[in-house]
C-alpha cells in the first residue's frame, strides 16, 4: 500500500523524454470511518513531472491499492516514481521501461516489472550480480565484480590504442557514467583520455567526453560521465572501452595473469586492444579486438 495522509501528499511520476506513458491509480479513502473508492487514468507524452494521485481532502486518509505505468511508445524512457508531502520529494522507485513495458504496485507495496508480454522479471543472475551491493557507489554492473578483483598491476594501455573488455548488461539498464582505477603508474603527461561503452559488434553506443589533460594519480579511481545516459536495448555482451594518449599511460587495476589465456581468448573475446592511432575521436565501429589473453580490466558502469 501507499498512503496520502494529509492534503499536501501527492504521488507523481517523472518522464525522462518524450513518450507514450498511460498511468492507472486505484485507490480507497477513508474519511473518519466512511469508505470511498477512486481511480483516475493520466496519459504523460513529454519530458515532465506529473501528478498521478491527487492529494486526498482533510481529514482523510487515502491508500493507493494499485498503480499501473505502461509504456505506450516504440522506444524507451526513464520513469521514476516520487511521494511528496508538499516539502520533500522521495523517489520509491526508478525504471527504464522498454518499449510496451509495465511498471506495477502491488496491493502489498512492492513493485514488479514486467515485459511487453506481460511476463515479470525475475532477476536472474549475472556473475556481477552474484555479489551484488559490493560494487562502487551506484553501480549497475562491473567487468569483474570488485570483491573477487585480484588488483593486479596491468599494462593494459598502449597510447593512442583503444583498449575493449566485456561486461555484461542486462535490457533496460541505464548507465551514466564510466570508472577505471589506476593501479602503480600515474597518467603522465595525458592528452587525450576516452571512456566508452559499445555494443557486441563493437558499434559505439555512448561515450564520455574527452578529459584531455585531467591529472590521473596512481592507485586512484577516475569516472568520467557519458555526454549522455544509455539505456541498454538487450541483454547481453557489450564492451566497456578506454583509450588514453599520454606520454606515460596508466596501469589499471585488475585480475592476475591467467596461465596461457588460450580460453579468454576464444570468440567472443573477452578482452584486448582495438583500433590504433587515436587522438581526439573514438573510433565507430571499433576494430575486431586483438586477444590479450593474458589479463583482464576492472571497470565499473554507474
Amino acid at each position: 500500500m501507499l498512503l496520502l495522509t494529509s492534503i499536501s501528499d501527492l504521488v507523481r511520476v517523472v518522464t525522462s523524454a518524450v513518450c507514450d506513458i498511460e498511468v492507472h491509480a486505484s485507490w480507497v479513502d477513508n474519511a473518519s470511518g466512511t469508505i470511498t473508492p477512486g481511480r483516475a487514468n493520466t496519459a504523460i507524452s513529454t519530458a515532465t513531472t506529473t501528478t498521478v494521485v491527487a492529494a486526498p481532502a482533510a481529514s482523510t486518509q487515502r491508500n493507493v491499492k494499485a498503480l499501473q505505468i505502461t509504456n505506450n511508445a516504440a522506444t524507451s524512457v526513464f520513469v521514476e516514481v516520487l511521494h511528496t508531502d508538499g516539502t520533500t520529494p522521495v523517489e520509491l522507485i526508478g525504471v527504464t521501461l522498454l518499449a510496451g513495458e509495465n511498471l506495477g504496485l502491488r496491493e502489498d507495496g512492492s513493485w514488479i516489472h514486467r515485459d511487453a508480454n506481460g511476463a515479470e522479471y525475475t532477476g536472474a543472475q549475472t556473475p556481477s550480480d552474484m555479489i551484488a551491493g559490493y560494487g562502487i557507489a551506484g553501480c549497475v554492473a562491473e567487468t569483474i565484480p570488485r570483491m573477487l578483483c585480484d588488483e593486479a598491476n596491468l599494462a593494459a594501455l598502449t597510447s593512442g590504442t583503444l583498449h575493449l573488455t566485456a561486461v555484461y548488461l542486462r535490457a533496460g539498464q541505464r548507465v551514466t557514467s564510466i570508472s577505471y582505477h589506476s593501479a602503480t603508474t600515474a597518467a603522465g603527461t595525458p592528452t587525450n583520455q576516452f571512456f566508452a561503452l559499445y555494443d557486441n559488434n563493437r558499434a559505439l553506443l555512448a561515450q564520455t567526453a574527452n578529459a584531455t589533460t585531467g591529472a590521473w594519480a596512481a592507485n586512484s579511481i577516475k569516472t568520467l560521465a557519458l555526454t549522455a545516459a544509455y539505456t541498454a536495448t538487450y541483454s547481453g555482451l557489450h564492451y566497456v572501452a578506454i583509450m588514453v594518449t599520454a606520454t606515460t599511460v596508466p596501469t589499471l587495476k585488475g585480475n592476475t595473469a591467467k596461465t596461457g589465456g588460450q580460453l579468454a581468448s576464444q570468440a567472443p573475446i573477452l578482452h584486448g586492444n582495438s583500433t590504433t592511432a587515436l587522438t581526439t575521436t573514438l573510433p565507430n565501429p571499433a576494430a575486431a579486438i586483438t586477444a590479450n589473453g593474458v589479463n583482464a580490466v576492472w571497470a565499473g558502469l554507474t
